[in-house]
């Protein structure tokens, strides 16, 4: 429960900060709780939250074997680029619930993964270069680089999916 409450902070909230602010806390507290485990969700919604994820980490494993992740820890990267997949996916700068059930995870494609994964990367780097102190675990827990990465995703006139 805690991890699916987690990655639907991430994906579906777009608040990867929070998700890695907090773990088991995230249940515990009502707001938070109400807010992920409402009736008023489509039950669809959890499966598809845990496929990207599960997509992203099994993606994100396999690109680390090659290239060491800054701050070496895959969570920093997998709320992240879960939140960035929203965007992505469905093209909209405010994807609701309801956007997100009418994505085609097949388009969530290794190409588009990594295109992804090295925008976050010159966003962590772009932080980390004026705020050494910071490093990857903190910057990942701010709603400053949430934004970041919103806007630099929105910003890259989409990224192309092949239909």
């Amino acid at each position: 429960m805690a991890r699916l409450a987690r990655e639907f902070t991430a994906f579906v909230l777009r608040e990867p900060h929070t998700a890695l602010r907090h773990s088991d806390a995230l249940l515990l507290d009502d707001q938070h709780y109400v807010q992920i485990f409402s009736p008023r969700h489509d039950l669809d919604i959890y499966p598809l939250c845990l496929d990207v994820h599960t997509r992203l980490r099994a993606f994100l494993t396999r690109y680390a074997k090659d290239r060491p992740l800054l701050g070496d820890s895959i969570e920093n990267w997998l709320y992240p680029l879960a939140a960035m997949s929203a965007y992505t996916l469905t093209r909209l700068r405010q994807p609701s619930p309801r956007d997100l059930l009418n994505i085609d995870t097949g388009h969530l494609s290794d190409d588009l993964m990594f295109r992804m994964t090295g925008t976050l990367e010159q966003s962590f780097k772009s932080v980390l270069r004026r705020n050494k102190a910071g490093g990857v675990d903190r910057i990942a827990r701010t709603s400053d680089f949430t934004t970041r990465i919103r806007q630099a995703v929105v910003s890259q006139s989409r990224y192309h999916i092949e239909g």
